[in-house]
């Protein structure tokens, strides 16, 4: 029995391939270390906006920087992948994994239609580097403008004009420039907006009423991200297509992250709490944290609109961000000094700057170091720290049952290898005693023929085979001795692979993650079995020991991210997983 729980994690030799995408560009970061110190390797970004394309051009220029040392497990930060943290009203006798999904995604479609930057032209001009941050707000302005115009002359057409001709007519742009990203927009118009979302539950706060008698709440909180689902297949198959490519490592995306709330897990402050502001070009993030959970959430869109100051602080006094002790800024795409310390005299907050209030070590050059935050956080969240703080998306759908796969009548047979060393070590063990009865036996009688010298022919004959059979039992006695002390040596092996096994089981469990058994099954198979507070628990868990088996040249047959939903059970909240851990085939 093995009852585990750690905040630990190992660091994985090759780093995370982290892919971050705006919708018109592409950035590859190579990032090593472990929780508490990471480093960039490699950096690398393209321009083109076909996913495949770009993710060709990324990969190729990172192998030839990097070579073997290119990792394959990989992560996406996505613009279009949006956060939230919702509430739901729940009934335990109508709330199933069905309905919940259900729920979650009708909570989330205005949320991410309304935060979604990539419809905006103005940001599609800016993003392309066709026009400046000031000149996109001249822009949106005079678009107002028109706008406005035009409902004062009964809204007639000729009077309104649109982004792209006020940029052409102003001289922002040329006309081939905004033909360029009028064709980016139209590409991504997706016709499917279905969502595929992912969540995590937040520990419910405990009310109590005037007697002092805890209440139940009506509603469980919920971190929740979601994107359209045809965009995430779409990265999903670049990434399966390149990966494929002749030269090049096979890429596994573990998960896809939002922009917003990236770099949520570099804060840690146990006794206070921390209202982080995430300055991304498409949205400001806001989260209110408390002992390692998301406890309020606000964004604002700034994709379309030039963000206002005033605006922006007034709807930080209208929540539960004045409870904050510290303020924590991560400046990601480099807003105004003039704007934070405005701010910080409209909320009173003196701003902390990350990565200097980060309680992880981030060994970069400080330009890297400002431009990675957001690859930084997602790769400490990956690696196992703050599980409360992010609800990523999945990222590859889990292959095919690894009992259909070629290798899998290899590896039985392997696994049969070690029942039938158990078998011949006893059936050796019995063939020892057999032959040392026996050689006791002819030793007594070759004395006995020794000292009786008035022997016939017969008896002399006799004697000399029973020689020839105490030599012949004799080297097959030396034989088996042999055999066995092998077996020793197998066993003495194993036995210290087991030791190194127990502590890197419990070096990888994040904080959703309990492990209840740990059975060897087999000789290098073990089945483990445990409880979780969500399925995105059990992936994290999965993905950051798939990392570190690696090491042992060990690995996950049956993956829990692989299981239906009718196969994560649910009781009263809990999940419950088992997976199996093998020896890797060598191919």
């Amino acid at each position: 029995m093995l009852s585990l729980l750690t905040k630990k994690s190992a660091s994985n030799g090759k780093g995370v391939l982290v892919l971050k995408t705006d919708g018109f560009g592409l950035r590859g970061t190579v990032i090593t270390g472990n929780q508490t110190e990471l480093q960039v390797a490699a950096s690398i970004s393209s321009r083109e906006i076909d996913p495949v394309t770009a993710l060709t051009e990324v990969i190729t220029q990172l192998k030839n920087a990097l070579g073997k040392q290119l990792p394959s497990n990989t992560l996406l930060l996505h613009v279009n992948a949006i956060p939230d943290r919702v509430e739901i009203n729940q009934n335990a006798d109508e709330t199933t994994s069905s309905n919940l999904a259900e729920m979650m995604r009708w909570e989330m479609e205005s949320v991410v239609a309304d935060q979604s930057p990539l419809w905006d032209l103005s940001w599609l001009l800016m993003g392309r580097g066709y026009i400046s941050s000031s000149q996109r707000e001249e822009l949106v302005q005079m678009a107002l403008d028109e706008k406005r115009l035009s409902g004062k002359h009964g809204g007639r057409s000729s009077l309104k004009l649109g982004e792209g001709e006020i940029a052409i007519r102003e001289h922002f742009a040329t006309q081939d420039q905004v033909s360029e990203c009028l064709q980016i927009q139209e590409k991504l118009q997706l016709p499917d907006q279905r969502l595929l979302t992912q969540w995590r539950p937040l520990p419910t706060p405990e009310i109590q009423d005037e007697y002092g008698m805890a209440e139940t709440t009506p509603a469980q909180p919920y971190l929740c991200s979601a994107m359209p689902m045809a965009q995430h297949l779409q990265w999903v198959h670049a990434i399966k297509k390149v990966g494929s490519l002749s030269g090049i490592p096979k890429l596994y995306l573990r998960q896809v992250y939002p922009f917003a709330g990236s770099t949520t897990p570099l804060i840690e402050d146990p006794h206070g709490t921390v209202l982080l502001t995430e300055f991304h070009s498409a949205y400001v993030y806001c989260a209110l944290l408390e002992h390692g959970q998301v406890q309020d959430v606000v964004m604002v869109k700034c994709s379309s609109h030039a963000l206002d100051v005033d605006t922006f602080a007034e709807s930080l006094h209208t929540s539960r961000f004045t409870d904050a002790t510290r303020w924590i800024v991560a400046n990601i795409e480099g807003q105004s000094v003039e704007f934070i310390s405005q701010l910080e005299t409209l909320i009173n907050k003196q701003a902390e700057f990350l990565p200097q209030a980060s309680s992880a070590r981030l060994k970069e050059h400080s330009v890297i170091k400002v431009n990675a935050l957001a690859e930084f956080g997602v790769v400490s969240h990956f690696l196992g720290r703050s599980p409360l703080t992010v609800a990523p998306l999945m990222g590859m759908p889990p292959p095919d049952p690894f009992y259909q796969s070629k290798r899998f009548k290899v590896a039985m047979a392997i696994a049969a290898i070690p029942l039938a060393i158990a078998a011949f070590e006893g059936y050796n063990y019995h063939q020892i005693e057999q032959l040392e009865t026996d050689l006791t036996k002819k030793q007594t009688t070759l004395a006995n023929f020794k000292t009786s010298r008035g022997n016939s022919r017969k008896d002399v004959d006799q004697a000399k085979q029973d020689i020839l059979i105490y030599q012949e039992l004799e080297n097959e006695l030396a034989g088996i001795q042999y055999k066995k002390q092998l077996v020793e040596q197998v066993m003495i092996k194993r036995q210290t692979f087991v030791e190194k096994l127990l502590p890197l089981l419990s070096e990888n469990i994040n904080d959703g993650v309990i492990l209840d058994t740990l059975q060897e099954t087999d000789w290098y198979q073990f089945t483990v079995t445990g409880r979780a507070v969500d399925q995105a628990s059990i992936d994290n868990f999965n993905q950051v020991l798939s990392i570190n088996l690696e090491a042992l040249e060990m690995h996950i047959t049956s993956s829990p991210s692989s299981f239906s939903s009718d196969s994560a059970i649910t009781q009263g909240g809990i999940y419950i997983f088992e997976f199996l851990i093998k020896r890797k085939v060598q191919s």
